[in-house]
């Protein structure tokens, strides 16, 4: 939990908004401009002397005072009155310092000092809600300053190197949210091995869900940004002086047409005609009476279309490539043709039992098979055959092929 600010503080806060509140028209005048304590009235006077004392207006000059830029960013977001270039908000800053204080609240878990630790999560919030304002504020200048065809700029040029500006800004803020996407997933995992539950749900839950929508806002900004970019390399130079004049008659509006002021040297483009070739048609946007008689005459006139011959669909045979699949023998190996044999040879009646050592032994020891293997092997593939095989155990023998027993019969059925 966090601990309440002191009384002190909070009279603190009192004051400086009672000030801003009791100035306000000289903070709404620093808003455009400089304000100045030379020409001022006494009561001007007295209330830029209390702005200055809170540290709402900064000295800039000898009696000369402007806006504290925090005061001015910040009414300049709620009024969405942006500069031209105004860069976007940076969260670095917030991001070293939330990865610090996450620090210091390990530290405390693994020490067992936990003097400070409400103060340092209560901090850890306030940064918390600092990255969310921030970023928030920036899609917010991004999809105001890409949204209008000019913007808040003069000409078709200086709005594309306003793209190409942000264009920058994008790629930055696209590497700050990496950033602190690797600091959530260090914090989701030593959130859970430290104990810190509280806060790690603080951190991920509520900025982990919004990382989506931020990067997706962020791809269709960036296209937009692009796709304006490709449409302006496309425009010819009679298009860019029409669209440069656009401009200038909305940033200029008058009830009674063009108030130009030609000076001692007016712009040939101004005085001169340019003739544009253009191809007559028939206008079709308006509905009436008279319009629909002349477009029935000239479709009267045209001739009728050709009918298109329907495409007969193709019939294909069906045919019967097999009906049998082709089986492969498998190639047995030598082990396996020799039990084989060994099977076949009992069956038909050759002896009573045979002892598998003994049984053929030139042939197996040409196939490359050792005695310990052809034991084990032949009498298990003997077992799956039905065959009953024994092993024979002679403990006082000491001249055997394994430590077990000494060999292996196999009795016929």
């Amino acid at each position: 939990m966090s601990r309440s600010k002191p009384v002190n503080d909070r009279d603190q806060v009192q004051k400086i908004l009672s000030t801003l509140h009791q100035h306000s028209d000289i903070v709404s005048m620093s808003m455009v401009g400089q304000v100045s304590s030379s020409d001022a009235n006494a009561a001007t006077d007295k209330g830029i002397i209390a702005l200055a004392n809170v540290g709402a207006l900064l000295p800039v000059g000898e009696g000369v005072f402007q806006l504290n830029p925090r005061i001015r960013r910040f009414l300049s977001d709620r009024l969405t009155q942006f500069s031209a270039m105004q860069s976007l908000t940076r969260i670095t800053e917030q991001l070293h310092s939330a990865q610090a204080q996450w620090s210091a609240l390990i530290e405390m878990r693994t020490s067992g000092d936990v003097a400070d630790k409400a103060e340092i999560e209560e901090s850890l919030g306030i940064t918390v809600g600092e990255i969310l304002y921030f970023v928030q504020q920036n899609l917010r200048l991004l999809n105001h300053q890409t949204t209008a065809d000019f913007g808040n700029v003069e000409s078709m040029r200086r709005k594309i190197r306003q793209n190409r500006f942000y264009a920058g800004n994008i790629k930055v803020l696209i590497a700050e949210l990496d950033s602190l996407g690797a600091f959530l997933d260090k914090v989701d995992r030593e959130g859970v091995q430290y104990g810190l539950y509280n806060m790690r749900n603080l951190l991920v839950g509520q900025i982990r869900p919004q990382m989506g929508e931020w990067r997706h806002r962020l791809n269709e900004i960036q296209a937009k940004i692009s796709e304006k970019l490709f449409v302006r390399r496309q425009i010819d130079a009679d298009l860019r002086l029409l669209l440069d004049a656009a401009l200038w008659m909305e940033s200029n509006p008058t009830l009674n047409g063009m108030e130009v002021e030609l000076g001692q040297h007016p712009s040939a483009t101004l005085l001169t005609p340019t003739r544009i070739a253009v191809q007559p048609h028939y206008d079709v946007s308006p509905m009436g009476g008279s319009q629909e008689r002349l477009m029935t005459s000239v479709a009267s006139k045209l001739p009728p279309p050709r009918a298109k011959p329907t495409a007969k669909e193709q019939k294909s045979r069906h045919v019967v490539i097999a009906t049998t699949a082709e089986m492969e023998d498998e190639e047995l190996a030598p082990a396996d043709i020799l039990v084989q044999e060994l099977v076949h040879s009992m069956r038909s009646g050759q002896g009573k039992a045979f002892e598998l050592l003994q049984w053929e032994r030139e042939r197996r020891l040409g196939a490359g098979i050792g005695d310990e293997e052809w034991l084990f092997y032949a009498s298990n593939q003997l077992a799956i055959a039905g065959v009953y095989t024994e092993l024979q155990i002679a403990p006082t023998t000491t001249d055997t092929v394994n430590a077990v027993f000494d060999g292996v019969m196999a009795f016929p059925n």
